[in-house]
């Protein structure tokens, strides 16, 4: 074994650290090994980001114990092997920083990782644990839609909301939410706070909501650009998936030699090499984040007045009262010759789990279409829908009709295997998910989540 990497030569409790983790949990040493060091002194931690570069402050290693910096590596592994880049690319940063923590450090704390700062946990954001990321920042962006500006109890803890200037527009302070540190150097809070949602106001604090791109997918302002010849060596996506892969069949050989593994590292490595992912739970997680924007929007209307009313001269004014619009939704379901009568009866039990979903009752337009739009209605239950169709697939006709609705909907489900055409550019003003059931390719645009037709999961 060699202390350098690419011509970086490691320092010793760097080095004493990754010996640790491999000897503790050797199913993680390629992982650990893979992680291509960059020196940033001043940094004041340790960071890592997408592309597998592990950023870190020579001075800092040497103040924190040699337990404290395995532990965020393997806190930092878990963001790389869960894949949070590719999942939360998309999403606000700051937020999505702060749902992937929580993901990961339900199971972390479980075990007795050490960390430099109190973790942000499940617990300290009022949600239960065991969650998608996905859950955790939709709950975080109607926490954040809450006209309220004062305090709001939750589960014993603070959050207060103020004023930002980020994209969500309010920040979060937990209160008396933490334990002590382990290194001392902590207070018993801790602090989310916004920004410019890429964390340039404040360093790196791993395991706290602030991890940088290998939880967001989005490039932190201390991070090197992409690996180039004018910037520091790193891994590609397509290295990192085999790293991903790698890791998964260490941990079955392990689990099955040895028995003793974390139960979230063998569930994950069993999803990546047998993947039989919950695609409903993780449906109703993007379903609840998409229409998060509109069921927080308010706006007046004067349909239903408010109560106050004045004198001016000798009328009334009439006053109008706030009102929380529902979002409208759209199921184009494909209905063309590939998709089989299985198939089609899943698609009508999938739409039965969005009613559920949505939670309410405006009802959802449901367009079956082939090769052109064969049924176009506004249902309130699954049993008025009418799947019929047989012929070509073109999933541009549907979006073109969802397109045309009235009232434009915010959020278009795609059931469909894939073999079909696609727009060229998204929808304008919908959001767009494509529960796939094929092998079919789809648009970068779109939010894919992908199912098991027959499967019976």
């Amino acid at each position: 074994m060699s202390g350098g990497v690419n011509g970086v030569t490691l320092p010793p409790e760097l080095q004493a650290a990754r010996l640790l983790l491999a000897k503790e949990r050797p199913y993680l040493a390629s992982a650990s090994w893979a992680l291509q060091p960059v020196p940033k002194p001043g940094l004041g931690t340790l960071a890592v980001d997408m592309y597998w570069r592990i950023y870190y402050d020579p001075d800092i290693l040497a103040r924190w114990p040699v337990e404290v910096i395995e532990g965020v590596l393997y806190h930092e592994i878990c963001h790389l092997l869960r894949n949070h880049a590719e999942r939360m690319k998309d999403f606000h940063p700051r937020l999505s920083n702060i749902a992937v923590d929580a993901e990961i450090n339900d199971d972390l704390v479980r075990e007795g990782v050490k960390f430099p700062t109190p973790p942000l946990t499940p617990e300290l954001i009022g949600q239960p644990e065991n969650l998608l990321a996905e859950e955790y920042y939709a709950a975080l962006e109607r926490l954040e839609q809450q006209p309220s500006a004062g305090e709001t109890q939750d589960q014993g803890h603070t959050l207060s909301a103020s004023p930002d200037e980020n994209k969500t527009g309010k920040s979060f302070q937990a209160k008396d939410g933490f334990p002590n540190s382990q290194d001392g150097d902590s207070k018993n809070s801790q602090s989310i706070q916004g920004g410019d949602g890429n964390g340039s106001d404040s360093l790196p604090s791993p395991g706290s909501g602030q991890c940088g791109s290998c939880a967001t997918g989005q490039i932190a302002p201390w991070e090197d650009g992409p690996p180039s010849k004018e910037s520091s060596a790193g891994l590609s996506q397509t290295e990192g998936e085999l790293i991903r892969r790698d890791v998964a069949k260490q941990i079955r050989e392990h689990a099955n030699g040895q028995g003793s593994l974390p139960g979230h590292l063998v569930r994950w490595a069993e999803e990546k090499l047998n993947p039989k992912v919950d695609w409903r739970k993780k449906l109703a997680a993007v379903i609840r984040y998409a229409v998060a924007d509109t069921n927080g929007a308010t706006d007046y209307s004067y349909r239903r007045p408010s109560r106050r009313h004045s004198q001016v001269g000798k009328g009334d004014v009439i006053f109008p009262s706030m009102r929380c619009p529902l979002p409208s939704v759209a199921v184009v379901a494909d209905t063309s010759a590939s998709i089989s009568e299985n198939m089609l009866a899943q698609t009508l039990a999938e739409i039965s789990g969005i009613f559920k979903s949505l939670g309410h009752r405006e009802g959802i337009h449901v367009l079956a279409v082939d090769r052109t739009v064969q049924f176009c209605r506004l249902v309130f239950r699954p049993e008025q829908i009418q799947l019929t169709g047989g012929g070509g697939t073109d999933m541009r006709a549907g979006l073109d009709a969802a397109a045309r609705l009235q009232p434009l909907p915010q959020l278009v489900i795609v059931i469909t295997d894939g073999h079909t055409p696609w727009p060229e550019h998204p929808p304008k003003g919908m959001k767009v998910i494509v529960v796939l059931s094929g092998d079919g390719p789809v648009p970068n645009w779109a939010n894919v989540i992908h199912s098991k037709s027959g499967d019976g999961s």
